[in-house]
């Protein structure tokens, strides 16, 4: 592997990394924000249109943060990250 895809892959590493913990941050705040207390299980779950709307709050932060080379690769492995909690 050379050089250059390394460095490629270790950017769409970083790049999905971001997006988790941005995702997280926004999830927790809107927890606050509404007052969700844990259910039965123990889980505090936001609305399925507010949690939609924070990954993609998430993903757009992770595309104005990395270089636009990368905007194609990001957006193939967007329905990844977007299912995989």
């Amino acid at each position: 592997m050379s050089l250059e895809q390394r460095f490629h892959a270790a950017l769409l590493s970083i790049a999905k990394a971001m997006f988790a913990d941005r995702l997280h941050v926004l999830r927790l705040t809107e927890i606050v924000r509404y007052g969700i207390r844990p259910n039965d299980e123990g889980l505090m779950l936001l609305d399925p249109a507010v949690d939609d709307e924070m990954k993609k709050q998430a993903f757009d932060f992770v595309m104005a943060m990395m270089p636009e080379d990368l905007h194609v690769d990001l957006l193939t492995l967007r329905s990844s990250w977007l299912t995989v909690q």
